[in-house]
């Protein structure tokens, strides 16, 4: 046979010319196939050959083999030859679905993994005007996402040849699960009756002729068995998701070293229930990446006491006990509050430690922190939360921008999201009822007497803006201001430095430097750490006692 006239596109079938033993008998039985010219000048090894052929005829008969000789080693060399066996996956356990049809296309035993349940909605073959047609086989994940592209999809075979290799059936994109169909779904389906009446396999054998009507009825088929076994592989693969990332996080010696205190036995079943949870739901090889699985536990570790302390207020709360029981929930209760706060400090801290290199580096922290105090203003102060929506003080802001403007003839910005991505003229906030304006130069910045007559006038105007007529729900809700000044020094002259210093006595203004700033927040959070420790001690002894 001659392959270059097999895939002429002509009309007419190929015949091949016979040979010169045409006619002739031979002593010894089969059939010899001898390949010569091959596309590629590469020749691959024994071992991808062997897995190349496996793929191509992967089922196993008793009529036939195929064996590789290696014309390049000596005869009686070991590993000189070999004869081709069944095309090998590793397959993840519990996901493997088996199809044993009957003559008429009804499952005779249909099997789930380990569990020998069948599958009562589903049968191994279709039928089409009253005639089955029957599909037999396995369909499974494998233990590993594809590593080349023998491995991807389900290989559909015809009398034991190879006629076409899908993923997903032709399946659209944007279905549930579709990546772990996409990187792990394989299969082997014998499908005998694709030549019977018509041929529906392409010539190359590469494909199938899915537009027949055959055709499209098998691809329907084979899309609903691939969403059937993509919701029975959801909890495998969450297992596996889940080993993976306690493989590479090391997981179990975290929540040991960050909760090691024995009355906190609670909050490590809980950091344990919140990984798997967490590294179950990601793809492995998401997980595969140290730094995208240590997010994942650091955000199960700071989660865990948090939970654990709304878990046992509600139980307190719920539950009729009685007044000793009660206690004791509180005290565990208090444990799991000091393990979240201090959590929460320790990340503080380091997160001053970066902004301390930031600043050693000489980089302009100005319009970084402008934003950033907004979404962390503990900065600032360390008992100050993060600015949660307030409809009194966003009707406060924007009605301020419009009085500013009126006095001034001027439009200032409170907030990093305006159009244009303009930088905010200083930050704004609200904390315990009281207005805080926070103003931020640069590193070893000289504060001017123009940028004081600026920070001056958003005084004036802040005070007469609370107690213009017409505004007391604003001084109801919001009762006072103060601002904050961070820069590392004062150029002003004299009459502007008085009224400066004036503004500090009277309690409206705090000036702190850079150095300052960051060695008070700094210092502030780890007097809380060790406030923290000493309390969880004490806890613990009132718990053991």
């Amino acid at each position: 046979m001659d392959g270059n006239e097999i895939l002429q596109p002509v009309e007419t079938e190929y015949a091949p010319k016979p040979g010169a033993l045409d006619g002739t008998v031979s002593k010894e039985r089969g059939t010899r196939v001898i390949l010569r010219d091959f596309y590629h000048r590469h020749v691959p090894t024994m071992d991808d050959f062997n897995r190349q052929l496996a793929q191509r005829f992967g089922i196993q008969t008793d009529n036939w083999s195929i064996e590789l000789v290696d014309n390049l080693q000596a005869e009686g060399t070991p590993g000189a030859s070999t004869v081709v066996g069944l095309f090998s996956i590793d397959l993840m356990p519990g996901t493997r679905v088996d199809l044993t049809p009957t003559a008429d296309g009804v499952i005779a035993g249909r099997v789930f993994g380990s569990d020998g349940k069948s599958l009562q909605d589903y049968s191994a073959g279709f039928t089409v005007d009253g005639k089955g047609y029957p599909i037999s086989g396995w369909i499974a994940y494998a233990k590993e996402s594809y590593k080349d592209d023998l491995m991807a999809g389900v290989r559909v075979y015809c009398r034991g040849k190879i006629a076409a290799q899908t993923s997903v059936f032709n399946q659209r994109a944007g279905f549930t699960g579709e990546h772990d169909v996409r990187s792990y779904l394989v299969g082997e389906l014998s499908c005998d009756w694709l030549d019977e009446e018509e041929d529906l396999i392409q010539t190359d054998r590469r494909d199938i002729l899915w537009s027949h009507e055959l055709g499209q009825e098998f691809e329907r088929w084979g899309q609903g068995l691939v969403k059937k076994i993509g919701a029975l592989s959801r909890n495998p693969m969450r297992e596996k998701a889940w080993d993976v990332f306690r493989r590479v996080t090391n997981f179990e010696e975290q929540v040991k070293k960050e909760f090691s205190l024995p009355d906190q036995k609670d909050i490590r079943n809980r950091a344990m229930q919140i990984g798997r949870l967490f590294g179950g739901a990601a793809r492995p090889d998401e997980l595969a990446d140290p730094e995208r699985a240590g997010d994942i536990a650091q955000l199960s570790l700071m989660l865990a006491p948090v939970i654990e302390l709304d878990e046992k207020l509600r139980e307190a709360a719920d539950k009729d006990n009685s007044l000793g029981t009660l206690t004791a929930l509180l005290r565990v209760a208090r444990v799991a509050e000091l393990a979240s706060f201090g959590r929460i400090a320790d990340d503080r801290v380091r997160v001053i430690e970066r902004v301390q290199a930031l600043k050693d580096d000489g980089i302009s922290l100005e319009p970084v922190f402008q934003e950033l105090i907004e979404k962390a203003p503990w900065l600032i102060n360390p008992q100050w939360s993060p600015l949660t929506a307030n409809q009194a003080f966003s009707t406060l802001k924007r009605e301020f921008v419009k009085f500013y403007k009126s006095r001034t003839g001027e439009e200032i910005v409170l907030d990093d999201f305006s159009p244009g991505n303009k930088r905010a003229d200083f930050v704004m906030s609200n904390q315990d009822s009281v207005v805080q304006i926070i103003e931020i130069k640069r590193p070893g910045h000289k504060l001017d007497n123009e940028e004081f007559k600026r920070i001056s006038t958003y005084h004036d105007l802040m005070d007469e803006f609370l107690k213009k007529p017409g505004n007391e729900e604003f001084r109801r809700v919001l009762s006072d201001f103060h601002i904050t000044l961070v820069c590392d020094d004062l150029g002003l002259d004299s009459v502007s430095r008085k009224a400066f210093d004036g503004l500090v006595a009277r309690g409206k203004l705090t000036h702190v430097t850079w150095e300052v700033f960051l060695l008070r927040t700094r210092r502030m959070h780890e007097d809380f750490l060790r406030e923290a420790e000493r309390q969880r001690k004490n806890a613990n002894k009132t718990i053991q006692d």
